[in-house]
């Protein structure tokens, strides 16, 4: 394979590949900036107008398309070059999780309503994206969507009676787009509601039976009017569903209209117009003093509220909270006016957030099963596997967990000591007819914690050879790369019972990040630099490269938004090992911003400044910048058990006085 296109793009690896074209993830060589080049063979675009999504792309700037910046061709192949879009594709979310819940839906429904009418809007031809469906829609790792791939986009033409090309996916293509009409806004519309209805139900349309059944009779739990307006967007004749973006936007903002009892309260309503009329003169004065709602309007605004709170609890955390503080106010019984801020947070990977923000929920409502079981979710992610047992477990009691919290209740058993409960879950979980995989998967748990490493090893990596579960592929890596961490540790004392573990996590763990589309994950690149860390000062075989990867991992894991202290201490000491005084420092200064009443970041550029001065001819060294941090350190420590660089910088700060160059 080509290593370079246009002597501009680096290859790094494949990252999508279909019928049509194949995709790259490349480095442009000077700038060292990342992107996507899709590459599609001149017989390939000679037959689908490749070179339409280019001409499209172009002219679109709306924060949920990528951008294309860039075309170029050989004698062989078109190339495209646009935003490389990360995190990960919805069809590979509900691998993980099987559906989404209905307020993350009808969100992701107005976000994509969205991105659609912008298209629909376009002068002097409207875009028809024709390609709508999970595989085509991005999960980012801020919890915002974006929508890829416009191999098949058209602009619709007003004098046009069909399409030049017929074309779309099975099962999320509207009829037309196989028969002689011509495709539509209404299109994309049946597209989106395939997509929005494999979405809340989990139900394929791959799958058989072919045919979309009412959605509740699939989710019960879903609301009358999801289930109205889903089944108004896949009727199978465009004149029969909403017949503009717009329109729908405006049933989904006013959902609940369709629900059994707001049009009980409106037949009531019906009824009472004539005295409300001569009743709001007189309730003018009152409203003065605070509103007064309907019955019907107090729910619609009830929901309306949870909605908005869902917008902004990603980026928003307090204007969120804020937000079902409101909704807690028009009903404070109900629970559901927490859950959606718990939930969003853990979907979008913001673990702590997610803790943080459910804790003040189950204040409200200490038994809420559905928030523990998020809580519990989030906490073993974030490693704190004990208190995940004591919330799974807690939340059990009053909702139902499925086959995933099992399996990760399990896991949280097995790593806390407790394994005839990991054992006791494993049999359950097994006696249901669980996949293989999983059982497997917990058995490696058990062995893991039952101290037989190599037992564990061999059966994390056959799960990782066999299931085809992205939940579980995370789940194993993870296992695996912790499992070898732990062995690392062992090999210092020469205990260990697998050779050269931290290169073989290194390796496993850059091999699982790229096969399984996971470089999204902050906790597994976290590992990976670690990894790279351990092997480089354990492993005589590895390349000083080792220690160049290890820097880059834990750069990749602040870009994702992570900000834990010793991510910065790592790239220092990497970097001061390295002889890259600069990139020490500037590690340094952004440390001290992240977290300016820490002491460490101080020590550590104390010691670098005494290397700095160390460097230059005695009499031209000037100690007193290292002093001055010296004692900034001192000012901040507060109790610190082990305050390790600042004694380590006291000694130095001492030496320098006894040889009288202070």
């Amino acid at each position: 394979m080509t290593t370079t296109f246009n002597d501009t793009y680096e290859i790094k690896s494949i990252i999508g590949r279909g019928g049509m074209s194949t995709v790259y993830l490349a480095e442009h060589k000077r700038l060292h900036t990342r992107w996507a080049v899709k590459e599609v063979h001149k017989r390939q675009a000679a037959r689908f107008d490749f070179l339409a999504e280019s001409n499209i792309l172009k002219k679109l700037q709306y924060p949920m398309l990528p951008r294309i910046v860039d075309i170029f061709e050989d004698p062989d192949s078109i190339y495209l070059v646009e935003d490389f879009v990360e995190g990960i594709t919805l069809e590979d979310l509900l691998k993980r999780q099987k559906r989404i819940d209905e307020a993350t839906g009808l969100q992701w429904f107005r976000d994509l309503c969205g991105v659609l009418g912008y298209l629909h809007r376009q002068q002097p031809h409207p875009i028809i994206y024709r390609d709508m469906k999970t595989s085509n829609v991005m999960l980012q790792p801020d919890g915002t969507l974006k929508l890829i791939d416009f191999g098949i986009a058209r602009e619709y033409k007003q004098d046009s009676s069909g399409d030049t090309t017929y074309i779309g996916t099975k099962g999320y293509a509207a009829p037309e787009q196989f028969g002689k009409a011509q495709t539509d806004a209404r299109t994309d519309i049946y597209s989106l509601g395939v997509t929005m209805y494999h979405l809340l139900t989990g139900k394929s349309p791959y799958e058989p039976p072919y045919q979309f059944v009412p959605a509740r009779q699939l989710v019960p739990e879903l609301s009358h009017g999801i289930e109205h307006i889903l089944d108004k967007c896949i009727q199978p004749e465009p004149e029969r569903r909403y017949q503009s973006v717009d329109e729908l936007l405006d049933d989904l903002d006013h959902i609940y209209r369709y629900d059994q009892a707001w049009k009980k309260v409106q037949t009531t309503k019906r009824v009472r117009v004539a005295v409300l009329a001569v009743m709001l003169a007189a309730s003018i004065g009152l409203m003065a003093g605070g509103q007064v709602l309907m019955a019907g309007e107090r729910e619609d605004q009830y929901n309306t509220l949870l909605a908005q709170a869902s917008d902004q609890a990603a980026a928003d955390p307090e204007g969120a909270v804020a937000t079902l503080g409101e909704a807690r106010d028009l009903f404070p019984d109900r629970p559901e006016s927490y859950r959606p801020g718990t939930y969003v947070r853990y979907l979008s990977g913001d673990y702590q957030g997610c803790v943080d923000y459910g804790e003040t929920v189950l204040e409200s409502f200490p038994g809420d099963g559905q928030t523990l079981l998020t809580v519990a979710s989030a906490y073993f992610e974030l490693g704190d596997y004990e208190t995940a047992a004591q919330d799974f477990y807690q939340g059990a009691q009053s909702f139902e967990m499925n086959a995933d919290h099992l399996r990760d209740y399990a896991v949280c058993l097995g790593r806390t000591g407790d394994v005839e409960g990991a054992e006791a879950v494993l049999a359950q979980l097994t006696g249901q007819g669980t996949d293989p995989d999983v059982t497997t998967y917990i058995q490696g748990e058990v062995d893991y914690a039952l101290g037989d490493y190599t037992g564990a090893e061999a059966e994390f990596l056959s799960v990782l050879n066999s299931t085809q579960d992205a939940g579980l592929q995370r789940r194993a890596l993870r296992s695996a790369a912790e499992l070898y961490r732990d062995c690392a540790a062992l090999a210092r004392t020469g205990a260990s019972p697998i050779a050269t573990p931290a290169t073989k996590s290194a390796e496993l763990l850059s091999w699982g990040i790229e096969t399984f589309g996971l470089r999204y994950d902050s906790t597994l690149w976290e590992l990976l630099a670690l990894a790279y860390f351990e092997a480089y000062h354990t492993d005589p075989d590895v390349s000083p490269e080792f220690l160049t990867r290890s820097a880059e991992c834990f750069n990749r894991v602040l870009e994702l938004g992570v900000v834990k202290d010793y991510l910065y201490s790592n790239l220092y000491t990497i970097y001061y090992e390295q002889g890259e005084y600069d990139l020490a420092e500037q590690a340094l200064q952004d440390y001290e911003a992240a977290f300016p009443q820490d002491y460490m970041p101080h020590a550590l550029r104390g010691m670098l400044l005494i290397t700095l001065e160390n460097e230059k001819p005695q009499a031209q060294r000037d100690y007193s910048q290292a002093l001055a941090e010296y004692e900034t350190a001192g000012g901040l420590i507060r109790g610190e058990d082990d305050a390790t660089y600042y004694q380590q910088l006291g000694s130095l700060i001492q030496q320098i006085y006894d040889n009288g160059w202070l």
